[in-house]
């Protein structure tokens, strides 16, 4: 289950005529704008819930709250891992597979966020026929309400079949893949189709899957599969608990997410726990993205060979960090915080 040292090939992959490593990570997964309200913005929609909406809808709510009141950032759960390992070890090769959509604000496409980045976003598509998907938020009073719209996201499947040879050839030439959910109904299988091929080609990508609550809940045979099919499973308890018949029957290891520590469970060995001490709730400022943050430490552990305990420390003090700041803003402190 080790990763090899940059530069060095699996004998299979080798046998194929693959060159080195040309990625590190490679995050795969929706990408989307999110925008933060202030407490106080009105929000037509039931307190504490999470919404899907069309693009009228969600145009109205950012229009209603004011677009120059809104802390805007990009966001995806595979976004925000590849962001915050940018920030913490910028020497990093990143990359991104994708789908990007219009900015309803006219600021920035979310391309434009990854290169300015230093994130590869060659395999990312773009259309001005959908806007981007977008994430509006507001928390007031410990609640999170959030409108969701998928936008671009829908058209992930399209691009995998149209891109699908030059995708397998990115991803086989790349050390870590991680994957997130993009929630429709096609994303699943073209993913299953997509890294299954990737695996064949090379043996040694090793691929991260942190499949989320939604494909945790609702387990398709294309979503088991990705399971089995992966080599780290990055799980909060829950989903754990959603997954327990799944994962009786993968190889994998599995990495569970809980407040005071992280869990790591190997096939055929006792769980090894890596202590914490939960961060006081009055000092918690935002925690979306928390668990993101932490998968970003984690996968730094392992593309550098530090190994996975390493890695797991890493990504509880990252989290810790980002729990203390609102979206993205305290990612400049990340690199002090990284092992040197």
């Amino acid at each position: 289950m080790g990763l090899l040292p940059p530069g060095h090939r699996h004998p299979r992959a080798a046998g194929r005529g693959l060159n080195a490593y040309e990625q590190d990570v490679v995050g795969i997964g929706a990408l989307n704008l999110d925008y933060i309200a202030d407490p106080g913005t009105p929000l037509e929609a039931e307190w504490g819930t999470e919404t899907a909406v069309d693009a009228a809808t969600i145009n109205s709510a950012i229009q209603l709250a004011g677009p120059e009141r809104l802390t805007t950032t990009l966001g995806g759960s595979a976004f925000n891992t590849v962001h915050a390992i940018a920030s913490s070890r910028p020497g990093l090769r990143l990359g991104y597979v994708g789908a990007a959509g219009r900015n309803p604000t006219g600021g920035p496409s979310p391309r434009a966020g990854l290169a300015a980045l230093g994130i590869d976003h060659r395999h990312v598509s773009f259309t001005d026929q959908a806007l981007s998907g977008i994430c509006f938020s507001l928390t007031e009073n410990g609640d999170r309400t959030m409108l969701t719209h998928a936008g671009a996201n829908r058209t992930f499947p399209e691009h995998v079949d149209r891109h699908f040879d030059a995708l397998v050839s990115y991803l086989s030439r790349t050390r870590l893949v991680h994957v997130t959910s993009l929630l429709d109904d096609a994303s699943a299988g073209r993913l299953l189709t997509l890294l299954t091929a990737v695996k064949t080609i090379n043996p040694a990508t090793v691929l991260s899957f942190d499949p989320g609550h939604v494909w945790s809940t609702e387990v398709t045979p294309d979503i088991e599969r990705l399971v089995r099919l992966s080599d780290y499973l990055l799980l909060n308890r829950r989903e754990f608990a959603e997954l327990r018949t799944v994962l009786n029957r993968t190889e994998a290891v599995v990495v569970v997410k809980n407040p005071d520590h992280i869990e790591v469970r190997r096939p055929g060995a006792r769980p090894e726990l890596h202590p914490q001490i939960p961060l006081p709730d009055a000092e918690i400022v935002d925690a979306t993205g928390a668990g993101d943050v932490f998968a970003g430490g984690l996968l730094i552990g392992l593309a550098q060979d530090a190994g996975l305990g390493a890695g797991c420390r890493l990504g509880m003090r990252l989290a810790r960090h980002k729990l203390q700041h609102i979206g993205a803003t305290g990612h400049d402190g990340f690199a002090a915080l990284t092992d040197p």
